[in-house]
């Protein structure tokens, strides 16, 4: 059966859709694992992940099966390649791949999740309760190695999206506030130190 020509349209700009959005895809499947182990190995004491590129893997194979299966479909209607019952089957076939894709996207969401989380554990990070941190971002959670940092109101400050660089702000505002405790802890033994010379003095 002949495909009109609002079908070819259709069916055209859909392969172009999934054209663009397949580099995409693949894009920030890389950067969002870049960025993840980095974190991981970054000793940061508050580190954020997010379980949603995990769903980037499985999407990637499902826009391609479908990119490949609107080609295919547009080629055979073009030039008449296949007879009506192999179509059928053809069209049945990617229907299967298409449904094991969006499983495969599923399994992967849970899967590269599972496997930063054993990844965090081990680097010695604890996940911060759900009702502290990013509690309305349902695909976020923040790990760290000092628990203490969940209830944190300068943290809570900081962490409020859940993007990559929201870590290294509080990693900088640790530090900042580790050299005013410093500064604060040479101030007051100077200070001691004044106090015990004038009693020696008189």
């Amino acid at each position: 059966m002949a495909l009109t020509s609002k079908q070819n349209a259709a069916g055209a700009g859909l392969l172009l859709f999934c054209l663009l959005l397949l580099p995409l895809v693949i894009w920030g499947l890389l950067y969002d694992v870049s960025n993840q182990q980095q974190l991981v190995a970054s000793g940061h004491q508050l580190i954020i992940h997010s379980s949603m590129h995990g769903l980037a893997f499985g999407g990637g194979i499902f826009c391609l099966v479908l990119t490949i299966w609107i080609a295919a479909r547009l080629i055979i209607h073009k030039f008449n390649l296949l007879p009506l019952p192999l179509e059928k089957k053809l069209n049945r076939l990617f229907s299967r791949l298409l449904l094991g894709s969006f499983l495969l996207m599923l399994a992967s969401y849970y899967g590269v999740s599972y496997y930063w989380k054993n990844q965090m554990a081990e680097k010695g990070y604890q996940s911060c309760p759900a009702t502290t941190l990013l509690f309305t971002r349902v695909t976020y959670n923040t790990w760290t190695l000092n628990p203490a940092l969940c209830y944190d109101s300068d943290v809570k400050r900081i962490v409020t999206r859940g993007s990559w660089n929201e870590s290294e702000q509080v990693e900088q505002m640790l530090q900042q506030r580790a050299r005013q405790q410093e500064a604060r802890r040479q101030f007051l033994l100077q200070e001691e130190q004044l106090k015990q010379t004038r009693n020696n003095q008189s």
